[in-house]
């Protein structure tokens, strides 16, 4: 603590406003008095002064300075890739060691903060939260104890402080990865998504073929070789639409540091490059109005309509500008151009002599081959031209019995509706139904095949909606042309945006409408899988997966959960794409794919110990940066005007910030004394001037 020392200062006991008013004025009555020579003048102004010097209180005050430690702070990085080799014990030991250095110097503070990290070290977010609670004046300087694999590096820095970094880890390490230097976010559904792909191995000539695996989506493995520490073109086949993945999987070596980094997940999402949907309507009517405005809303699809007006063998008197300006192309629709069609609708369609039958059994392969086909059935599906008596009625999931009910009817989602993506997001609460308008006709249909699946019944709970899968393809038939009613908004109308938008790109064979999907996750503790299962018709039984490391299957069963789910949970602790099989008391089986995502984070990108990505800072801030392996440097304190490191030192900065510590405050002229001398001073005047 320096010496007191005593500093002069006033404490005004009115506002300095007031104090140079009350002067101005004493001032003047002083002239006033000297002008007329006025006696007693003198002992006036004498007393003017002292009551202005009292009011304004001159004070010694007695001040003593202490001198503040200096801030030192210390970032250690306590992230994942800390845990390698032995960089922890490492870090410790520079830790003790610095703590020794200054532990008998209370002019140093060292604040430590440990930097945790599962997916990315973030060093520099703490530095700033730190420095914003800090006094600036008493920073000595930053020290960091990192592998040097931090990833929010900073493009500068300036501490006004010197910045040091010592680097666990040591030169040898080994750490061969795969890496994305270009990432496909988006891939053509029948088309191959294409990835820039670098197999790193600093410990090889470039060049050097690496032997890859890639696992598909499908379950088949590709054998590829990759050219060490080069880009390399990777496509993986985009089969569907929505995400698809893919895993690459390199060899890993004994003496590597981590082997999490030699996977490799590809991701992309499959697009359609468009959706081309073909419409026949057998006559004009309000319904196929809603399928047309729908279709044509969405610009993901072509619609191609025709409208069947009568048989091309019929003669009348139509004016030929009311006649169509070309002919029915049906060979080319039915022919050529079939399979370019992801899905047919069929409203309200009539056998007119227009489409030959032997059309529909190309339509029936069509579907088989992995096409979609839609009914939209009204009386004329049961009449003599209707479709019931051709190959397309064994291809529907539900069979007419000829006999068409004319009454009122709300459609209702069944059970199963409450289940399916299709309609459960139109089928409100189980105890409140939503308010829809009825329709007044249906065909009544029996289900022809116990794969089938109802959603939506009408009069006496018989189907309204069925929808099936047919081998690669997809069915659906509505037994009822009074959809159009809800669009137009009778008796309250219905949501028929909603329910044909999702019915159609079921049909379209969206992912994210499938009944039966197998959603993975993985255990909170990371060694297993849960598998919740979707499934409507037979209960699940079984659930298999296949280890990719080692080609062993685990099996484990189904549990019915309360919300009518099912749930399993397989033990697997391998992390990457796994590939899961499920299957039903039916013995149906269906396939599903889980991926950790997280197998790759910043934290386990690249785990080589390394100077390079903190070297820019430490220099621009004046420190030293060396490994951990080849001894701490000695650690000096410096004055703000010299360098702050040397090649084998690393200097903290000497600050000059102190505290002061107020003593004793003596009054000059205290109130009573000054009372008293103007008192004295005024007898003493009165006594001169009455002589």
């Amino acid at each position: 603590m320096n010496q007191g020392w005593q500093n002069l200062q006033i404490s005004p006991l009115l506002d300095i406003t007031i104090l140079q008013g009350l002067a101005i004025l004493c001032l003047a009555a002083v002239i006033v008095f000297t002008i007329f020579r006025l006696r007693g003048t003198v002992w006036r102004g004498v007393v003017m002064v002292l009551v202005l010097l009292a009011l304004l209180a001159p004070q010694f005050t007695d001040r003593e300075s202490e001198k503040l430690s200096d801030i030192i702070l210390v970032l250690v990085d306590r992230s994942a890739s800390q845990n390698i080799s032995n960089r922890a014990e490492q870090t410790d030991a520079a830790i003790a060691e610095l703590k020794d250095r200054f532990a008998d110097d209370p002019s140093v503070e060292l604040r430590f903060e440990d930097v945790p990290g599962d997916t990315d070290t973030r060093m520099f977010a703490v530095l700033d939260r730190l420095l914003g609670g800090l006094p600036r004046e008493r920073l000595g300087g930053v020290m960091m104890i990192t592998d040097g694999q931090v990833h929010d590096v900073p493009s500068s820095l300036d501490l006004n402080a010197p910045l040091h970094v010592l680097i666990s880890g040591g030169r040898d390490e080994r750490d061969r990865r795969l890496v994305i230097r270009q990432s496909a976010d988006y891939g053509i559904v029948g088309k191959d998504a294409e990835f820039m792909i670098e197999a790193v191995d600093p410990q090889l000539p470039p060049g050097t073929a690496i032997p890859v695996r890639m696992l598909l989506e499908d379950g088949t493995e590709r054998e590829i070789a990759l050219p060490a520490n080069e880009q390399r073109r990777v496509t993986i086949p985009v089969p569907h639409a929505g995400s698809v993945l893919a895993e690459l999987r390199m060899d890993t070596l004994e003496e590597e540091t981590d082997k999490s980094n030699n996977r490799l997940i590809l991701e992309t999402t499959g697009v359609r490059d468009r959706l081309r949907v073909l419409l026949l309507s057998g006559e004009p009517h309000p319904g196929e109005r809603a399928w047309r405005n729908l279709l044509r809303a969405d610009p993901g699809v072509d619609l191609v309509h025709f409208t069947i007006l009568r048989p091309p063998e019929k003669g009348d008197d139509t004016p030929i500008n009311e006649l169509a300006l070309i002919p029915f192309p049906i060979r080319d629709l039915f022919e050529v151009r079939l399979r370019q069609f992801d899905l047919i609708i069929f409203d309200r369609y009539q056998m007119r002599g227009v489409l030959p039958p032997h059309y529909l059994e190309k339509v029936v392969d069509f579907v088989k081959w992995g096409g979609a086909a839609l009914v939209v059935a009204g009386p004329e599906y049961v009449g003599p031209d209707g479709l019931a008596s051709t190959a397309l009625d064994d291809l529907m999931p539900a069979t007419p019995t000829g006999r068409v009910i004319e009454q009122a009817f709300v459609p209702r989602v069944n059970q199963a509706g409450r289940l399916h993506p299709v309609t459960t997001a139109i089928a409100g609460s189980p105890n409140t139904p939503p308010k829809w308008g009825q329709w007044y006709r249906q065909i009544e249909t029996r289900i022809s095949d116990p794969d089938a699946m109802t959603l939506l019944t009408g009069v006496d709970d018989l189907p309204l909606l069925t929808m099936q899968r047919v081998e690669e393809g997809r069915v659906a038939m509505l037994s009822s042309d009074q959809m159009w009613l809800w669009q137009r908004g009778h008796d309250g109308g219905g949501p028929v945006a909603e329910l044909l938008r999702r019915l159609s790109h079921w049909l379209m064979k969206e992912p994210a409408l499938d009944e039966n999907t197998v959603l993975t996750e993985r255990s909170p503790d990371g060694e297993s899988l849960i598998l919740n299962w979707r499934k409507i018709g037979a209960a699940p039984e079984a659930a298999s997966v296949i280890n990719p490391e080692t080609g062993e299957q685990i099996n484990a069963p189904f549990e019915q959960l309360p919300d009518q789910s099912w749930q399993a949970t397989v033990p697997i602790e391998t992390r990457g794409l796994i590939r899961v099989r499920v299957r039903d008391q039916d013995d149906r089986s269906q396939t599903a794919l889980h991926v950790d995502r997280d197998v790759l984070t910043a934290e386990t990108r690249n785990t080589n110990s390394t100077p390079d990505l903190l070297a820019g800072l430490v220099a621009e801030n004046d420190g030293y940066i060396g490994r951990i392996e080849d001894g701490l440097p000695d650690f000096r304190r410096v004055p703000d005007d010299r360098i702050w490191h040397g090649s084998n030192w690393a200097g903290f900065l000497q600050t000059n910030s102190f505290k002061t510590v107020i003593g004793g405050i003596t009054n000059l002229l205290p109130i009573p004394f000054v009372a008293l001398l103007i008192g004295a001073i005024c007898l003493l005047g009165w006594r001169v001037e009455s002589k």
